[in-house]
């Protein structure tokens, strides 16, 4: 075998031993029925997936649902966000979105607000606006270069995420999130990492929370949401809860479930 031949034959072997070296870690799937006393102490149905960092550990509370999509409603503020900032429809977290005067319920949405407050308040109407700034053309793309859910935006550019047929699941929106943690969906470090500063919402000795509701309205029962991930001592914890949701009553359901799943695990 001549040299060239050789380096040719070594260099493919020190590339088939990179790319073995860098494949995913295989999942250990754990079903959690023990979980179900969470739902059912707060009334209410759903789903909880937790995973770890390299998603080598999934540990699954109805594994059924976690595969079935689900519209997003405002946890789709995350890519939503992620793309406003890309297309430079808005600057950064701290830009003002000008309140358009129309009175709503939620007393908070009305008045000017920045992309963090709006965020954390999750008002609908600002981030419509900002849908509405990116254009249908350019939001299909994205959520299509995404692989966000099903891609369905048919709905509209300003509402497909609170209705129609767009469709994420639990387990999608886990991978999303660890895509996002890690810097590996498509856009700049500076739009990820402006978007995962603003999904704090809690922090504590040594740890913090980065997550985002939803709630959608339109259907009976709606579809609650709360996710996010858990950053603690080195180590991260994806979550993604779903429940049956068909009263504000509820909502406060959502947080606690996934608190007490993850005080379970000795997480929080």
């Amino acid at each position: 075998m001549s040299v060239v031949r050789r380096l040719a034959v070594f260099g493919v072997f020190c590339l088939l031993c990179a790319c073995a070296g860098t494949r995913a870690p295989k999942t250990v799937v754990t079903e959690r029925p023990d979980w179900a006393s969470l739902f059912q102490e707060r009334g209410v149905q759903g789903v909880l997936v937790l995973e770890n960092a390299d998603g080598s550990v999934r540990k699954v509370f109805d594994p059924a649902r976690a595969a079935r999509g689900f519209l997003p409603a405002s946890t789709f503020k995350i890519p939503n966000a992620l793309i406003s900032l890309e297309t430079g429809v808005v600057s950064g977290p701290d830009a003002v979105l000008r309140w358009d005067g129309v009175k709503r319920s939620a007393e908070a949405w009305n008045r000017d607000l920045t992309l963090r407050e709006a965020f954390a308040v999750s008002c609908v109407p600002c981030f419509q606006g900002l849908a509405r700034a990116v254009g249908s053309e350019r939001m299909s793309w994205w959520v299509r270069e995404l692989g966000y859910g099903n891609a369905d935006i048919s709905a509209g550019v300003d509402v497909f995420w609170l209705q129609g047929g767009m469709r994420v699941s639990a387990l999608e929106q886990v991978a999303f999130l660890r895509r996002l943690k890690e810097g590996r969906l498509p856009f700049s470090a500076r739009s990820m990492d402006m978007v995962k500063d603003v999904m704090r919402v809690e922090e504590g000795p040594g740890w913090t929370l980065r997550a985002k509701t939803g709630w959608t309205v339109g259907t009976d029962p709606g579809t609650g949401w709360w996710v996010g991930w858990l950053e603690k001592g080195g180590e991260t914890w994806f979550f993604a809860l779903n429940i049956d949701m068909s009263a504000m009553a509820q909502a406060p359901a959502r947080q606690e479930i996934v608190k007490a799943a993850l005080r379970g695990e000795g997480l929080l």
